[in-house]
């Protein structure tokens, strides 16, 4: 990435940023593009020229916990790629409750009112982060079930993609880190043989 593109980054996330922080506090309908620039610091003019609209922005939520990750696993160590594997699965699912909050509906429905994928990108960092210790779980006998890296590496993301949804679905009315702990006790308890 050069200069102008760590930047240009940079710049995106903290309109993210603030847009967040704006929407938390008097929700996502009632949050102009006008406010958003004006608490961020930055013109109408450099908010379009990082995003088409208030939903495209939206959906580059979805890209800031990949650059938390990043940050986050700068200090993270554990030698057991298991306890690694639930570290960056329940990570993701903190960061959504501590960072979107409530917000999370709107990521989805951004989401899927566009074609952009980047959620489901297999290059993000979250992605290949999960796909690395699945690999190291299979390489180290963690994993009993003839399954392959590529097929547990989308399970365990689409349980707590689905974990997030069905939270949203239901207001975010309970304890969302609850339950994706109990669902990743469950299904690491299959897929190693019963042995976590």
């Amino acid at each position: 990435m050069t200069s102008r593109q760590k930047q240009s980054r940079k710049t995106e996330l903290k309109i993210v940023r603030t847009a967040l922080s704006l929407m938390k506090e008097k929700g996502y309908e009632n949050v102009s593009i006008r406010e958003i620039c004006d608490a961020a610091g930055i013109s109408t003019g450099a908010f379009y020229h990082h995003f088409k609209s208030k939903e495209e922005m939206i959906k580059i939520g979805f890209g800031s916990y990949d650059e938390y990750l990043a940050g986050v696993l700068e200090t993270y160590e554990n030698p057991d790629p298991l306890e690694c594997l639930r570290f960056v699965l329940l990570n993701q699912t903190e960061y959504v409750m501590n960072e979107t909050g409530y917000l999370t509906a709107e990521l989805y429905r951004a989401l899927l009112s566009s074609n952009d994928r980047y959620a489901i990108g297999k290059f993000r960092l979250y992605y290949r982060v999960v796909a690395k210790y699945v690999a190291l779980c299979l390489q180290e006998g963690k994993f009993s079930a003839p399954l392959s890296a590529d097929y547990l590496t989308e399970l365990l993301i689409r349980i707590i993609r689905g974990d997030i949804i069905d939270w949203c679905l239901h207001e975010y009315s309970y304890d969302l880190m609850e339950f994706a702990r109990k669902d990743l006790d469950v299904v690491f308890a299959g897929i190693c043989g019963g042995t976590k």
